[in-house]
This record gives C-alpha cells, structure tokens and sequence, in this order.
C-alpha cells in the first residue's frame, strides 16, 4: 500500500529550539529553552566532516515521557510498541471553557474519545488560566484505554505537584504522555492520524520527538 501525501494536510505539531551559545567569558547564555540546550561543533578526522556535541536533558521541547519517568523500572521507549507513538487522534479544544476550568470526563466523552485513541488537547489560555487535567479525567482515559496523551504549554498535565493523577493513572498503565506539543490550534479537523516517534535509545525515562498530524483533504 502506498499512502498519497497529496492528499492530506500535514501539521507541523513539534516547537523549533533554539541552542543556547558560549560567551565570550565562557558562560552559557541561554537560547529559547530555560534548561540547558548547547550544541558544540566538532570536525570528524576520519573524514574532515562537521559533526555536533549536544548538552541538554531529555524534557526539552517536544517530547513524550515513558512509563520510566515515573516508575522506576517501567518501560522506556524501546519497550514499547512503535505502533504506541502513532495512529489515528482526536483533538480536543478547550476554548469553550471558563480560564482554569479543568478538564473532566464529560469534557472528553463529549469529543467522543474511544479506546485507542490518541488524545490531543489544548486551549487558548496562559498562565495561571490554563486548564488542568482533573484527576477524575486522568483515571477516565486510562480506564478507557486512550493510548497516547498529548498537549501543549495551554494545558496543565497535572492538577499540582502533590497529585500527579496523569502520572498515576496513565503512565503507571503504560499510556505515555507528550508535553510541548505546537501549532495544535491549526488543526481544522476533529479526527486526523497522528505520528510523534521518539528515538530508540534504551533507559532514557523520555525522548524528544518530531510529531505532525495528516488532515485528510476534503473531496479525496
């Protein structure tokens, strides 16, 4: 089977860094990221060509935390099935809300999330106005069987520090869960197939990843 690109709208949903520099005394200064992000260019011998050292942690920008990140000997992303990172999503918008009205099951039943669905949600909010995913919703998505949680910077993945229900509920059942999604705001359809792959590098409790969704075209 050959899938036509031309017939779908590809969303970039994956932040653009910026690498933090060196100055002049040696001190970091920071690029579009408060934590570490240096890259340092090197030359290969062997063959004269440009490589790079990079310095930085693995919550950076887009990337998905494994069940490792919150159970110690939980899975990390090689232990999971690739097919986890992909396949058909539901986007949900969070606009019609009051600011900092959490997330609920109704909210989530209302779009109309099913078992192995990926669920991507956001909202038009900032700050201390943003939406937190209730505990109450945490426990519904692992209950059905979501298997993959997505947001961006619009959304509160936990209520506070001292209830981690995301955590508890969904990567305690294998259900990862991406942070720093971008540009979800520009997805025009409810339903559209979606791919954020992390790196296969074992032990790491998370991954940077490049995510986009595919809108089917209208008419195709």
């Amino acid at each position: 089977m050959v899938i036509d690109l031309k017939k779908y709208r590809i969303v970039d949903l994956s932040e653009e860094l910026v690498p933090g520099t060196l100055n002049t005394n040696g001190e970091y200064v920071h690029g579009s990221e408060v934590r570490r992000l240096e890259i340092r260019e090197f030359i290969y011998k062997p063959d004269n060509t440009i490589m790079h050292w990079v310095e930085t942690e693995t919550h950076i920008g887009t990337h998905v935390e494994f069940p490792a990140h919150y159970v110690r000997g939980g899975k990390d992303g090689t232990s999971l099935p690739i097919e986890t990172f992909m396949g058909e999503a539901v986007g949900i918008d969070l606009g019609y809300k009051k600011p900092g009205e959490p997330l609920t099951p109704e909210d989530l039943e209302k779009a109309g999330v099913k078992s192995g669905d990926i669920v991507l949600i956001w909202s038009p909010y900032k700050g201390d106005d943003r939406p937190a995913i209730s505990p109450e919703a945490a426990k519904w998505m692992a209950e059905k069987k979501i298997k993959l949680l997505g947001v961006d910077n619009s959304i509160k993945v936990e209520a506070s520090y001292e209830l981690m229900a995301t955590h508890e509920n969904l990567l305690k059942n294998d259900i990862p869960i991406i942070e720093r999604l971008a540009n979800l705001n520009q997805l025009k359809k409810k339903r559209f197939f979606f791919i954020g792959l992390p790196l296969r590098i074992k032990n790491l409790d998370s991954s940077w990843i490049r995510a986009v969704a595919l809108e089917e075209l209208d008419g195709e």
